[in-house]
């Protein structure tokens, strides 16, 4: 979709259409364009508190570029849309913490989603308790996973997003910048 004068003349609809916004957004399609034209564009959704939080930015960002490198493009996304808008919801909470679990829930969701999620018990390198955790999510119950164990299972998650998509996650970079700078916030405050 293009956007002619998004951002100037009378309709002004940039600030509609920012990352992490959920908009209604109204289109024009033509069989003789390759590119659609945005008519009108109304946030609905702005999530204030992940856009300012740095590491609830990353933990978002990061969740949109699994789905985008998971999804096939122009391909049916059952249940993906509403996916991450639950996530994105979550992380808005300002009561929630913004722990990196709530992004490896909602990779386990989206491989299982795809059909791309191997049986727990294929997937390596985890502990029993780990395992017991992950097992828990998948049937709903929600727990933090034990001290130390979050980077295997995200080593094995984003192994089978790499796998499926033939993509490197480049958002987890910074993610693991803002990780780290958390931890040594709440280790400062001990």
């Amino acid at each position: 979709v293009i956007a002619r004068h998004a951002r100037r003349g009378p309709k002004r609809m940039g600030g509609h259409i920012e990352p992490l916004t959920r908009a209604l957004v109204t289109v024009d399609v033509r069989a003789d364009r390759n590119l659609a034209t945005l008519k009108q564009a109304r946030a609905v959704q702005v999530f204030p508190n992940v856009r300012g939080d740095l590491l609830r930015y990353a933990l978002a960002t990061t969740m949109s570029e699994v789905v985008l490198n998971l999804m096939p493009e122009h391909a049916p996304e059952p249940g993906m849309y509403e996916l991450l808008l639950r996530a994105w919801t979550a992380l808005d909470a300002p009561a929630r913490p913004a722990t990196e679990e709530l992004l490896l829930l909602f990779e386990l969701r989206v491989l299982e989603g795809l059909g791309s999620l191997p049986p727990l018990d294929d997937v390596g390198g985890w502990s029993p308790q780990v395992a017991a955790v992950v097992q828990g999510w998948q049937d709903g119950r929600w727990a933090l996973l034990p001290a130390g164990e979050r980077a295997a299972v995200s080593r094995a998650l984003e192994g089978l997003i790499q796998d499926a998509s033939g993509r490197v996650l480049r958002s987890r970079a910074f993610l693991d910048e803002q990780l780290q700078e958390a931890a040594a916030a709440e280790a400062l405050a001990r």
